[in-house]
C-alpha cells in the first residue's frame, strides 16, 4: 500500500482539524463554516434522498446546507455523537450519530458517514452516507403525503 503524501504546508491546520472545525461550526450554527469550503466544493448526497445528487460549487452546497437546517427545530440542540474520525492524507472519514428534533417536534437519530477531501486548507468534496429511508420518513415526509404534499 502506498502512503499518501503529507500535506503541502505542514504549518497549516491538518485536514482532520479543518473537518473538526466544520462540525463544531455546524453544531453551533457558526456562519463562518462557509469559509472552510472551497469555492468549487462538491457535495455528493445519496441518490435515494430528496436532495440526492451532486451539488457543485459553494453557492449550491450552502443552499443544500440551509435546506438541511430547515428540517430541524433550531430551538433545540443538535447533538453529534462521533464514533470515529480517521484521516489519511487529504481524506477524512467521519462516522457519527446525529440526534435532533425535527421541525414537527419528533426525535431524530440517524447514523451518518461522511468522507471529506481537504485541499489547500479548504473542504473540496463531501460524500454523505445515511439511512435515507429513515430520513425521508422523519424529515422530508413525516405525515406520508409525499415531499411536495401530494400523492
Amino acid at each position: 500500500m502506498t502512503q499518501a503524501p503529507p500535506p503541502s504546508d505542514a504549518s497549516g491546520p491538518s485536514p482532520r482539524a479543518i473537518v473538526e472545525r466544520y462540525f463544531e461550526g455546524i453544531r453551533t450554527g457558526d456562519p463562518e463554516v462557509a469559509s472552510l469550503l472551497a469555492d468549487d466544493v462538491r457535495w455528493l448526497a445519496p441518490r435515494s434522498s430528496p436532495v440526492g445528487r451532486r451539488h457543485e460549487g459553494k453557492p449550491a452546497v450552502l443552499e443544500l446546507m440551509s435546506t438541511g437546517v430547515g428540517l430541524y427545530d433550531t430551538t433545540r440542540p443538535l447533538e453529534m455523537d462521533f464514533t470515529a474520525i480517521v484521516a489519511e492524507g487529504e481524506r477524512v472519514f467521519v462516522e457519527l450519530t446525529l440526534r435532533a428534533t425535527t421541525r414537527s417536534g419528533e426525535p431524530y437519530a440517524n447514523q451518518y458517514v461522511f468522507v471529506f477531501c481537504v485541499r489547500d486548507e479548504r473542504i473540496a468534496e463531501i460524500h454523505e452516507y445515511l439511512d435515507t429511508l429513515y430520513a425521508q420518513k422523519k424529515l422530508f415526509d413525516p405525515v406520508g403525503e409525499g415531499v411536495a404534499g401530494s400523492r
